[in-house]
């Protein structure tokens, strides 16, 4: 009799183990699953397009030399292996939110929004990420000012967070994007010695650019860097 006892609760003990196994099992392959689907990529969005000029300086526009500097730096990550998704690859007008719909969908792992800056007076290069940024925003802005400051600009300008003029505010793209961002203006479309520069130094710039993004990847599988960080 006790051994048939026995025997039931090893058979239940048996069952238990058994089911708890399949249920880890089942947990390990769904995660498998969804880690393996989610790609490791980046989003380039060469602001404005089309009928958006962006900022003028006689017959130079901004939309045009963000394109330039977008598509080359899409072929030096491609170089490095980086998956990019292009938010625009041609003259074409978007709006903010399809920009960040593109970036959204594709589940990308960054994104960084290319500009022109502008004013009466000022130069140099300035980065933007939202006001209340995470660890990968800040590096990743961080590690593109680095690399641009390296190659040669007129002036580092610092790493900003918010919007111009508004610190509780928001540039559009790193408002709406899920994935930590970051807003260049690369240098002020209305100073001739920045647009020498920029031209001079375009290809330059780009792998500057893709360098840093890289770099950022890197950290993130390394564990430097919260890989799983999105924004609330």
């Amino acid at each position: 009799m006790k051994k048939r006892i026995q025997k039931k609760r090893l058979s239940k003990l048996f069952l238990c183990i058994l089911c708890a196994a399949l249920i880890v099992f089942c947990v390990a392959a769904v995660y498998y699953h969804q880690t393996a689907q989610r790609e490791i990529s980046v989003c380039l969005d060469a602001g404005h397009g089309g009928k958006d000029a962006g900022a003028v300086n006689g017959e130079r526009y901004e939309k045009d030399d963000n394109l330039r500097l977008a598509l080359a730096t899409r072929d030096a990550l491609e170089a490095k292996g980086v998956k990019v998704y292009m938010t625009r690859d041609d003259d074409t007008f978007l709006s903010l939110e399809e920009r960040c719909r593109t970036a959204n969908r594709k589940r990308c792992t960054l994104f960084v929004s290319l500009h022109r800056n502008s004013a009466e007076s000022g130069n140099g290069v300035e980065i933007w990420v939202e006001n209340t940024p995470g660890k990968i925003d800040w590096a990743l802005a961080e590690h593109i000012l680095e690399g641009l400051d390296e190659v040669g600009i007129s002036k580092a300008r610092g790493v900003k967070s918010g919007y111009v003029h508004n610190a509780d505010g928001n540039y559009y793209v790193n408002a709406h994007t899920d994935m930590p961002s970051c807003l260049v203006e690369a240098g002020f479309i209305t100073s001739d010695a920045d647009n020498a520069l920029f031209d001079k130094n375009l290809n330059a710039y780009a792998e500057a650019v893709a360098a840093a993004v890289f770099e950022t990847l890197q950290e993130m599988q390394a564990g430097v860097l919260p890989e799983a960080e999105t924004k609330s």
